[in-house]
């Protein structure tokens, strides 16, 4: 494959950004989907540089509570399990809950006030919520490795210092991880939280359950009253519809300058009634006390989404015949589900719920995800010109 032929250009960009990349290095110039990218060569330039201090000093800290408490109001401990009350897991996911929060909240906020860095095109209202799902990732992953750990080690015990530092290290990954987040927010990364926190949460719901026949009553047995991991279950649903209302949020205000007509503010209406129905079922519970209102909210959910797929085509800008394809397959399917249980009566409950629930997801996933290539996700889109240059 031969060289490619060589013309010359003059790339006129605005002083800041000029002096941004000269502060880089050597740059060069690529096409990305069609857009034309003018980057560091130095691929690390894009990576934040963290300091030891922002995330491992708090880490050092909370680690030098966490044995000085230890000491102090449980003197006749010398170890601790890995799981369960009063455990290391536990402790790595509170102290990390808190520290990891903070830092997240701190970098968020310096960017809000300083106008720079992804963050600044979040919105202030959309803080809390990305908090909560920070704060409940935490919980899930904390939970979720120390139940796979207490499997595969069953009564583990450590010593306290060993316990400190592994609390330590615990908590200094996820400071670093939560300001690494906090420095590279986007759409996708608002998408990739909903989906982790969702998965995760229901995952070790059905996981860590000790009613193992939940199955055998339904999908929602999780987070009634009887089942051992209800409060997992519930606030995954409850923050998920948050998030999912925060990701809506950002979108389609960051899409109004483009495409702000009457059609995509009843999409917005529409993302924001099948959040607050998510969010409803896990608020109330299929417990007898609410069990009417949780049925009907559960339909409403399957009736806005069916209402979703059939209005997309009016109402999402540019819609491609592909993505009309795979949303009406998507839809055809889950009317089939509904047919084999409620006519048919082939599949059970949990089968119908299962199946029905990951396919409104991965449906939703697709939407997020063709509405955020709509709009220049969390980059920053500057005036350039190019001028041949005449060769003399």
């Amino acid at each position: 494959m031969g060289e490619l032929a060589m013309k010359k250009y003059l790339v006129e960009v605005p002083e800041e950004v000029a002096e941004r990349l000269a502060k880089a290095g050597t740059v060069s110039m690529h096409i990305e989907n069609q857009w034309l990218v003018i980057r560091p060569d130095d691929g690390t330039a894009l990576i934040p540089q963290l300091k030891f201090a922002s995330y491992g000093l708090p880490a050092v800290v909370l680690a030098g509570v966490f044995l000085a408490g230890i000491k102090w109001w449980l003197p006749q401990v010398h170890t601790l399990p890995w799981s369960g009350d009063y455990s290391i897991s536990s402790a790595i996911a509170t102290l990390g809950m808190i520290s990891g929060v903070l830092a997240f909240m701190v970098a968020f906020v310096r960017q809000k006030l300083s106008q720079h860095g992804p963050a600044a095109t979040f919105t202030w209202r959309s803080l809390f919520p990305l908090l909560i799902a920070c704060a409940m990732i935490i919980a899930i992953t904390a939970e979720g490795t120390g139940w796979l750990i207490d499997r595969l080690f069953p009564g583990l015990r450590l010593d306290l210092y060993t316990a400190t530092v592994l609390v330590m290290v615990g908590v200094s990954i996820v400071n670093y991880l939560l300001i690494n987040l906090a420095y590279t927010l986007s759409p996708g990364v608002v998408i990739n939280l909903m989906t982790v926190m969702i998965v995760g949460g229901v995952g070790v719901s059905m996981l860590a359950n000790p009613t193992k026949n939940w199955w055998q009553h339904n999908f929602s047995f999780l987070g009634t009253a009887n089942s051992g991991t209800a409060w997992q279950f519930n606030f995954t649903l409850i923050f998920s519809g948050l998030l999912m209302a925060t990701l809506v949020d950002y979108l389609f205000v960051n899409l109004a300058p483009q495409y702000h007509t009457k059609k995509t503010l009843w999409l917005r209406l529409l993302l924001l009634a099948l959040a607050a129905n998510i969010a409803g079922i896990g608020l109330f519970p299929n417990d007898p006390k609410y069990h009417l209102l949780h049925d009907r909210i559960a339909m409403w959910l399957v009736y806005l989404l069916w209402l979703l797929i059939i209005v997309v085509r009016w109402c999402l800008p540019g819609v491609t015949k592909q993505f009309l394809k795979v949303s009406y397959l998507i839809g055809a399917i889950m009317v089939l589900d509904y047919f084999m249980f409620k006519v048919v009566g082939y599949l059970s409950l949990t089968a119908f719920e299962l199946l029905a629930f990951a396919l409104a997801f991965a449906w939703l996933l697709l939407l997020f995800q063709y509405i955020e290539h709509l709009l220049p996700a969390g980059e920053q889109v500057l005036p350039v010109k190019l001028q041949p240059v005449k060769n003399e």
